[in-house]
């Protein structure tokens, strides 16, 4: 089973609980001993040793499941917690003294309730949660209100009452947001290893595309032609294609290069086209290595697009800077027999290589093409749209 971050945080908020209930029950057992003389004079001897019963099963039990199953108790066992709470704070108005419920663990309800009112993050609606604080906040006042003689006590109850008030909603909103930070962990996670797989996908895409395409150059050229520079470039995507499944594909270098290096190397690959290169006015833009790669990649795979669909007389790569210096723009032209840019989809090479590996880049492109006339590809990036890493 996968990592969850989730069901870690909810383990974590479970053992916050038991914890919380086996603290409490600690607390009340030291004070058990000592209160029994005071407990066999009171008016119902029974019915408080009932509550002390009653209560430490409910933090024994509530305890075990939450350890048990890793879950802080369900809503089901919350509200039977808090309505046992309540009964206790309800009965303790005749079990417990009134000297003893405060300062004091004989009268445990207070605790009991303040550890309960710490044990809700299980109720994910705010309005049951608020309903079942506000009823042990209720029965707490009731219990506590006889112990009120004067300004000094009327301070202390009211402190007591809001302990319960601002530690149970910190117990609930921090076991909440834990949670809720766990499960965001987690769908980033899932977000992460599908963008991954995309990426991938993506990388295998390119890698194979071009090296595809001249494969089948090569197959469907007669192999007594003598033609050198499509051997070349077979080679070239072979090696590429190599590198890429052992994994070892070449990391990009930091050194920038020539526009119209890049244009005039893929005018020679191609020199079995009728292809001019027209490239002096960008012997002043500098790109980055990535940006050059992913440049002549998608020229290359234009050009292998022309090589076997065209049938073009004449070829134009052109690449010039802005005349106002802000970018600049690479048109390939053929006179080829064109297609009808509305109905035809772009194959895996203008899609992926050519329109989307640019795009990551700030580098826009503009398919136009005329059935018989022939196609203009224009690849433009101004200062403003360069993506910085």
């Amino acid at each position: 089973m996968p990592h969850s971050t989730r069901a870690a945080a909810v383990r974590l908020v479970a053992f916050f609980v038991a914890g919380m209930r086996l603290a409490t029950l600690a607390q009340m057992a030291p004070t058990l001993l000592a209160a029994m003389p005071a407990l066999s004079r009171a008016d119902h001897p029974w019915l408080t040793g009932a509550t002390w019963i009653l209560a430490t099963v409910m933090l024994v039990v509530i305890a075990a499941v939450a350890v048990v199953t890793r879950r802080p108790p369900g809503v089901a066992l919350a509200v039977v917690d808090v309505a046992v709470a309540v009964a206790l704070l309800v009965v303790g108005l005749w079990t417990v003294p009134v000297e003893l419920r405060t300062g004091s663990w004989v009268g445990f309800q207070l605790g009991y309730a303040l550890c309960v009112s710490c044990s809700l993050s299980a109720i994910r609606s705010r309005w049951l949660w608020m309903f079942l604080l506000v009823s042990l906040a209720l029965a707490e006042a009731v219990y506590i209100a006889p112990t009120v003689d004067g300004l000094a006590d009327l301070t202390g109850a009211l402190s007591t009452w809001l302990t319960l008030l601002i530690l149970g909603p910190l117990a609930w909103f921090g076991c909440r947001t834990i949670v809720r930070i766990g499960t965001e962990a987690d769908e980033a996670r899932r977000y992460a290893a599908a963008a991954a797989k995309a990426e991938e996908e993506r990388r295998a895409r390119l890698a194979i595309h071009n090296g595809t395409a001249m494969m089948r150059l090569l197959v469907e050229t007669d192999a007594a032609d003598g033609n050198g520079a499509l051997r070349s470039q077979a080679e070239v995507e072979l090696n590429r294609m190599r590198a890429y499944l052992s994994g070892h594909t070449p990391a990009p270098a930091n050194e920038a290069t020539n526009l119209a290096a890049v244009a005039t190397a893929l005018g020679a690959e191609f020199d079995d086209l009728p292809i001019t290169v027209v490239a002096d006015l960008a012997q002043d833009i500098t790109l980055p290595r990535a940006l050059a790669d992913d440049l002549a990649a998608a020229l290359r795979s234009l050009l292998l697009n022309v090589r076997q669909h065209a049938q073009a007389t004449r070829v134009v790569l052109h690449a010039a800077e802005d005349e106002d210096g802000s970018g600049w723009e690479v048109t390939l032209h053929d006179d080829g027999i064109g297609f009808d840019t509305s109905t035809t989809a772009y194959g895996v090479g203008l899609r992926e290589v050519v329109v989307t590996q640019l795009a990551r880049s700030g580098v826009d492109v503009e398919i136009s093409s005329i059935p018989d006339l022939g196609t203009t590809v224009t690849l433009t990036q101004t200062t403003a749209s360069v993506q910085v890493p």
